[in-house]
C-alpha cells in the first residue's frame, strides 16, 4: 500500500470516528478535514459516498454560509414551539449587532493578536451570529437550543482568548476556522453528555410510531402490506434501518403484552 492509499484509508477511519461521535451523522466540512493535504479525485469521492452508504452514515446538508446567516425557518425542522420562540427572540436581539464581514474579521484578528481588547470584544459579539447558526444546526439531538447557545457562547469567548494567547497565527490557521472547530466540538460534547441516551430512545419511539402510521396508511390505500423496500422509500431510510425500527416496535409490543397479560407468579 503506497502513501496516498494509506492516507485515504486513514481518512475513511477518521470519518467513521467523527460520525460515531455524532449519532452517525457527518458534514461535508468534516469529511474534507478527514483528508488533510489531499486533493480528492472523483473516484475517491465516489468511494467515500459508497463508504457512507455501507456504514449507514448520514451526510448532513451543509453550506458554508450557514455559519454566517441563519433564520428561524432554515434547515430541517427540529425545534419545538418553545425553542422556536427562544430562537426567534435571540435572533431579534442579535439584529442590533452587525455581523462581521470577512474583511473586518481579518483586520480585527490582526489587532487581536496585538493585544487590542476592543478588537476582542467586537470579535466576540460579531461571532454570536455564527454560534447561533451552529447551535441551530446541532438542534434536535436531545439538548435544548438555549443550552446549545449558552455552551457555544462560553466556548466562543474562551476560544478567542486561546487563539490570541497560543499564537495560532504561527500555524497558519484562520480565526474563523479555529472558532468553528472549537464551538462545534463543544456542542457535540454537550450533546453526547446530556442528550445521547434520551435522544436515541425518543428518536426510536418517533420512528416506530411513524412506521406504524405509514404501514396502516399503505394498507388502507393499496389493500396489502407494504414491502420492506416500499417502507424504506416512504420513510427515506435504508432497509436495514427500517428493520431496526421494526425490531424496536415488536420489542415494545412484547413488553407491553407481558406487562398487561402475563400470569401472576405468586402462589
Amino acid at each position: 500500500m503506497n502513501q496516498k492509499e494509506e492516507m485515504f484509508r486513514k481518512g475513511l477511519a477518521e470519518i467513521r470516528k467523527k460520525a460515531a461521535g455524532n449519532f452517525n451523522h457527518i458534514t461535508v466540512e468534516e469529511i474534507v478535514k478527514s483528508f488533510p493535504g489531499m486533493e480528492l479525485t472523483k473516484k475517491q469521492i465516489d468511494m467515500i459516498h459508497q463508504y457512507l452508504k455501507e456504514e449507514h452514515i448520514i451526510l448532513e446538508e451543509y453550506h458554508t454560509h450557514d455559519t454566517r446567516s441563519v433564520t428561524v425557518g432554515s434547515g430541517p425542522e427540529k425545534l419545538t414551539g418553545e425553542e422556536k420562540a427562544y430562537f426567534q427572540m435571540y435572533l431579534d436581539d442579535l439584529a442590533a449587532i452587525p455581523e462581521l464581514t470577512e474583511e473586518e474579521e481579518r483586520i480585527l484578528t490582526g489587532h487581536l493578536l496585538s493585544g487590542d481588547e476592543s478588537a476582542q470584544n467586537r470579535l466576540i459579539e460579531g461571532n454570536l451570529h455564527r454560534v447561533l447558526a451552529m447551535a441551530r444546526r446541532r438542534a434536535g439531538n436531545g439538548v435544548l437550543i438555549g443550552d446549545l447557545v449558552q455552551e457555544g457562547n462560553m466556548t466562543l469567548i474562551t476560544a478567542i482568548e486561546e487563539y490570541r494567547g497560543a499564537g495560532v497565527r504561527m500555524q497558519g490557521g484562520s480565526l474563523a476556522a479555529f472558532l468553528e472547530n472549537r464551538v462545534d466540538e463543544a456542542l457535540k460534547a454537550l450533546i453526547a453528555e446530556q442528550g445521547g441516551f434520551d435522544h436515541t430512545a425518543e428518536k426510536l419511539a418517533r420512528e416506530a410510531n411513524r412506521l406504524l402510521r405509514i404501514t396502516k396508511e399503505f394498507e388502507e390505500e393499496f389493500g396489502r402490506e407494504a414491502s420492506l423496500a416500499e417502507l424504506a422509500e416512504e420513510m427515506q431510510m435504508t432497509e436495514d434501518e427500517v428493520e431496526a425500527v421494526m425490531r424496536t416496535s415488536y420489542s415494545a409490543m412484547e413488553i407491553g403484552d407481558s406487562a398487561d397479560g402475563a400470569p401472576s407468579q405468586e402462589n
